[in-house]
């Protein structure tokens, strides 16, 4: 069960920490003094979306934290050991307790964190944890009862069958998706057909091209050569001239000072470094006009070979211009247009696979849906018999509940966007969705002698809110769901029918523990635990801010709360008297 709860800076919360306790708790109080915001803190321990607008305004940071007792509930603990949780953690306190610590943090930085026992967790698994943990039955939830769509995911809870319809919905979207695959291939054939043929014709354009990476870059400069080859020439022919070949030429020269010096240093030492020098800078100006006279007599001025190289220049700049992009970027360019052609030319055997493959899921998804179909028809009398024992005490006696199930219409041979399903083919007299072949929607008589009719049809305010009641009962029954939240149950009820009311959640909060706000005193007064929640005013340093706080009653205070929700703001002998008389009725009859 919920042991205790602690909120800071949530929402008017500043700091609230309670301790529920077994059995049935009650929180009462005026309109809008925190109640539902204490469930919405509750629903953040469950996985629902975090919001900064939560967070108290001047805090950076707002927390939510529970400790839940999980002796006894071994998929919870099963579950912790395969993610890899710690273990329930044993207090000092009380030895026979197994503890679960789930602590949230919600920050203005977004750095929003879960613990689980003081490991750090994810979303994913307080999510799988909290549908394990706690059921809450929301304001306004009853009236969901009127959209019959909602009818076959309560009875499928209920039946324990959302594993099975999980499988089954994996196998469908499987087979839609290639159904729908098929359809568009068959149905674009034609521009299939006319971008093949677009693609072709650019891959063998840039394919006869037979371009080279860098190709424009090295054709640029071969040019330059070409062009000026005249100045090229003149230039390094007149450079291996004067350097070596004509007379008096540098090296000739060079030689001569060359020679004297070598004759002078036998008879000066010091001479020896530059005849050394010299004659090194000879050897290099040899080596430079060998260089010289084979770069001359390589040129050949090539008139024909320059057209070529403009022509190609010209091409691979319109193709540049073509396909706006770099050499590198068109050939890379055909390696996809390749790529998209093998697909589009493949696409007769890929609708011939893909048939293959639909039939076969085809086939696994109507086994599923009709293992799913016969178990949700083996388990309808089973709701039936349990949700109007449930109404006979909740002052519907008499009313007859059913729950009727037909497979889907077909509609068409494609997808239907609006029912989510396939029609199979002409001669199959059903649909298939992601939730199996059935429809579903429950029926009730609340008057003898009156044939069934839809609940969305006849049910009033206050009826719907009784069957969701017993729904939820017998659901958390068969999911052996520990806690129940009932965020203002009393929707449309009043007198004989709230005592009944009240009774039941007496009578649930025997095998659950139960948390209920409620603004009607006869559901009030079979409280185990009274809480009243309210809210002050106080001035902090300057500022003066709204405050929600929760205190739990005890009997004299019980008592007076009672008579406020029977008597209003003022409260008088008779009202006290009743209240008085509404406890003890309460208490005998609990």
């Amino acid at each position: 069960m919920l042991l205790e709860l602690n909120i800071k800076n949530f929402a008017i919360i500043d700091n609230l920490n309670v301790s529920f306790g077994k059995g049935l708790n009650i929180l009462t109080g005026e309109t809008g003094a925190g109640k539902s915001i204490i469930i919405d803190a509750v629903k953040l321990l469950l996985g629902d979306r975090a919001s900064i607008d939560a967070i108290r305004a001047g805090k950076d940071e707002a927390l939510v934290e529970a400790v839940f007792d999980i002796k006894g509930y071994g998929d919870i603990k099963g579950f912790l050991d395969a993610a890899g949780i710690p273990s329930p953690i044993k207090t000092f306190e009380d030895m026979d307790e197994e503890n679960l610590i789930i602590k949230r943090l919600i920050s203005r930085a977004g750095k929003n964190r879960i613990f689980i026992n003081g490991s750090i967790s994810t979303i994913a698994m307080l999510s799988e944890i909290g549908k394990n943990l706690i059921d809450i039955y929301g304001q306004h939830e009853h009236q969901s009862l009127v959209n019959p769509d909602i009818h076959i995911d309560i009875f499928d809870s209920f039946a324990g069958l959302m594993s099975l319809r999980d499988k089954t919905a994996e196998s469908f979207h499987r087979f839609s998706e290639k159904r729908i695959e098929i359809e568009r291939l068959k149905e674009n054939a034609k521009t299939i057909k006319e971008r093949q043929d677009f693609l072709l014709f650019q891959s063998q354009e840039i394919g006869t091209a037979n371009l080279k990476p860098d190709e424009d870059l090295n054709l640029q400069k071969e040019k330059e050569m070409l062009v000026n080859a005249e100045k090229l020439f003149e230039a390094s022919n007149i450079g291996y001239n004067v350097i070596y070949s004509q007379e008096g030429s540098v090296v000739e020269s060079i030689g001569q000072v060359l020679n004297r010096l070598k004759d002078a240093s036998k008879y000066d030492g010091s001479l020896a470094k530059n005849v050394e020098s010299i004659e090194s800078c000879l050897y290099q100006l040899e080596d430079i006009s060998a260089s010289l006279r084979d770069y001359s007599q390589a040129i050949i001025f090539d008139p024909k070979h320059l057209e070529e190289i403009d022509n190609r220049l010209d091409l691979i700049n319109k193709l540049k211009k073509k396909y706006n992009g770099t050499i590198q970027e068109i050939i890379d360019k055909k390696i996809e247009i390749d790529r998209e052609l093998e697909i589009i030319t493949s696409s007769d055997e890929r609708i011939l696979e893909l048939e293959n493959e639909v039939e076969k899921l085809k086939n696994e998804t109507i086994e599923l849906a009709k293992e799913l179909s016969k178990k949700r028809k083996a388990k309808v009398l089973t709701l039936k018999k349990a949700v109007e024992a449930e109404l006979s005490m909740l002052n519907m006696k008499k009313t007859v509940f059913e729950v009727r199930i037909e497979n889907l219409k077909p509609e068409g041979l494609s997808y239907n966007k609006v029912s989510q399903g396939f029609s199979l083919d002409d001669k199959c007299d059903f649909r298939l969705s992601e939730k199996g072949m059935d429809g579903l929607e429950f029926y009730i008589s609340p008057n003898i002698g009156e044939e069934p009719k839809p609940i969305a049809k006849i049910a009033s305010g206050g009826e719907l809110s009784r069957i969701m009641l017993a729904i939820k009962r017998v659901a958390a029954l068969a999911k052996s769901v520990p806690v129940l939240i009932f965020d203002e149950i009393d929707a449309g009820i009043g007198g004989g029918t709230a005592e009944a009311v009240g009774k039941k959640l007496k009578q649930v909060s025997k095998e659950h523990q139960v948390l209920c706000i409620t603004h009607l005193p006869q559901i009030a007064a079979y409280a185990d635990k009274h809480f009243l929640v309210s809210k002050t005013v106080k001035r902090i340093l300057k500022d003066s801010r709204t405050i929600a706080e929760i205190k739990e009653l005890n009997s004299d205070e019980k008592m007076m709360e009672i008579s406020r929700m029977l008597g209003g703001e003022k409260i008088t002998d008779k009202t006290v008297e009743h209240a008085k008389e509404m406890l003890e009725n309460a208490k005998n009859t609990g």
